[in-house]
């Protein structure tokens, strides 16, 4: 399951939402806004995306590694909008019938995230703003 979106999300409740019985393994990445940021206070993130891209990419990226890593489930969420400091940017939760399996693809789903999905984010500092990433 895929899904780009504004608004938070449940762990729990996603979770619950890709139950197999198949899988003993269950691995969850939870990315949050930190603070600080190279030394300097984060304010506040201004994320953008270009929804219909990222969906698709994510699509890939998530077939991917089904192929690679026999992997029975998956979500991955981002979120986009203004975000706060420790607030839930991205969830990946990989199941699979293989622990180490289910841990290297929510590892090759989130590289392969950063580096492809076209995210683009604003950072607020205490001393200055800017624009950076998007693939």
């Amino acid at each position: 399951m895929i899904s780009i979106q504004k608004e938070d999300f449940s762990i729990d409740r996603e979770l619950k939402k890709i139950k197999n019985d198949e899988c003993g393994a269950s691995v969850i990445f939870l990315g949050t806004v930190k603070s600080p940021m190279d030394g300097k206070k984060v304010i506040k993130l201004e994320l953008d995306v270009y929804v219909e891209m990222a969906e698709k990419k994510l699509e890939e990226i998530e077939r991917d590694a089904r192929e690679k890593y026999s992997i029975k489930e998956s979500v991955i969420i981002h979120r986009y909008g203004e975000l706060f400091v420790g607030d839930n940017i991205v969830l990946i939760i990989v199941k699979s019938i293989d622990r180490k399996k289910s841990f290297d693809a929510a590892k090759y789903i989130l590289e392969r995230l950063k580096e492809e999905v076209p995210l683009f984010k604003k950072e607020y500092l205490d001393d200055k703003v800017f624009w950076h990433g998007g693939a």
